[in-house]
Parts: structure tokens; C-alpha cells; sequence
């Protein structure tokens, strides 16, 4: 069963400009993730996607793949099943698990429990959610509570699960099918779909530029490994 990694990182990005090759301290934020996925053993082929060869020397620096996708599978327009699609017909392998740099803070652990839920063969798509487990709506309807009943503990309540995308899992064949017959793969048919919960900072994506901000000082914070004591207010 070979298990391929992909990256997919585009050279242009609308809300951050040139968010994966930017800086933080003084690594591009595509290397957080490269550099925990060369440590797990779990995947065959790594490969950095993107439409740009400025991608491709950093591939090499991780001792990692590049492919060049088409330019057109780059644009705004362009979708991630497209660009999936046209991944898996060039590069050959039964599982697929995506992996996106702009979740750095996304651990090795998770990676790698991610990959070995994938390669169990239990599921066709594997999905990362983020659990929110506190009174939510949709399209300013009530999902998980009852509006005119007393609200309950929030420990209480049924989470909702949200997609957090740093880490989706297809089986080839299955998402070829899947774009055969919908158009659309992604979100996994009418195969069997799994879910992986991402808990705290793994589940921090950045899209703006105040995401790209807060990961930047969680990094830096992260590098001076200092842990302070942990203290109340009243006590000497």
C-alpha cells in the first residue's frame, strides 16, 4: 500500500502576500511542517505541489519531491479537488494524505496517528475537524441547544464538528470514482468517511494576516523554552 504525502503551497496567496516562503524566525513557514513530516516514517514519497519553482529548492533543502502542477491549478479559481485530481493521475499511490503549511503548529504525533488511521484501511476519506463544544449556529438556526430551554454546561453539550483541513486522507481509486460521478472528491462520496480531532494549536490556520501574526509569536515564545511557574492571584 504506498502511502504518498503531498504539500500543496501556491506562490501567490490573496489575504497574506507570499504567506509560505515569509519568514518566521528566519524560516519560511512551509519548512514547520516539512520538518515533521521528513521525521515520519509512516509515508513513502513526500512531494512539495505547487505551481512555482521558487518551491522547488526548498524541497531539495528538506530532501523531499517537488512537482510543478499547471499554472491554471494555481489561480484563485482553481479547486482543491482540480488540483488533487491532476496530482494522482501524475504521481502513482493507493493513499493520499494532504498536509497544508499553513498549519505550523500541526505535531509530528498527529501526523503520523493521522497517516496510520489512513493506511488501516478502515476508511476511504479522513477528514481533521476541530470539535466545538459550545452553542452554535447555522444560518442563524440552533444546532446543538434548545433556545428556550435553560442553557446547560458547555462540557454538556454535543460538539459540533468543524472542518480544520491541516490533515485530509483519500484512497486514490475512491477519490477518482468519487470525481467520476459527483465531480468532487473531497469531502469523501458515499464511501466511508473517518474524522480526526485536532485539539489547540495544531488547529490554528493561517489565513489573514493577524493568524499569520499570532503563529509568529507562538513560534518565537515557543523558542526561548521558557516554562514560568504556573500561580493565583492571593498567593505570596
Amino acid at each position: 500500500m504506498r502511502t504518498v504525502c503531498m504539500i500543496p503551497a501556491r506562490l501567490n496567496s490573496k489575504r497574506v502576500k507570499k504567506k509560505n516562503l515569509r519568514l518566521i524566525n528566519d524560516k519560511p513557514l512551509i519548512s514547520y511542517v516539512l520538518d515533521k513530516l521528513v521525521n515520519c516514517e509512516l509515508f513513502d514519497d513526500i512531494y512539495l505541489n505547487s505551481e512555482s519553482l521558487e518551491f522547488s529548492q526548498i524541497a531539495k533543502d528538506h530532501n523531499v519531491k517537488f512537482y510543478q502542477r499547471p499554472e491554471d491549478l494555481s489561480s484563485d479559481n482553481a479547486t482543491n479537488d482540480q488540483f488533487t485530481l491532476d496530482f494522482m493521475e501524475k504521481i502513482p499511490g493507493d493513499i493520499l494524505v494532504q498536509v497544508l503549511p499553513t498549519s505550523p503548529l500541526i505535531s509530528l504525533q498527529e501526523i503520523c496517528e493521522f497517516a496510520d488511521m489512513m493506511k488501516s484501511g478502515k476508511y476511504d476519506t479522513l477528514i481533521s475537524v476541530e470539535h466545538k463544544q459550545i452553542a452554535c449556529l447555522y444560518k442563524d438556526r440552533e444546532i446543538n441547544f434548545d433556545k428556550l430551554a435553560p442553557n446547560p454546561p458547555s462540557q454538556t453539550m454535543t460538539p459540533i464538528k468543524a472542518y480544520a483541513t491541516a490533515l485530509m486522507g483519500w484512497r486514490y481509486d475512491k477519490f477518482k470514482e468519487d470525481m467520476r460521478r459527483f465531480g468532487s472528491g473531497y469531502h469523501g462520496g458515499l464511501g466511508p468517511t473517518g474524522y480526526f480531532e485536532l485539539r489547540g494549536l495544531s488547529t490554528l490556520d493561517i489565513d489573514r494576516e493577524e493568524d499569520f501574526r499570532l503563529v509568529e509569536r507562538i513560534i518565537l515564545s515557543q523558542e526561548i523554552q521558557i516554562s514560568p511557574a504556573i500561580r493565583y492571584y492571593g498567593e505570596l
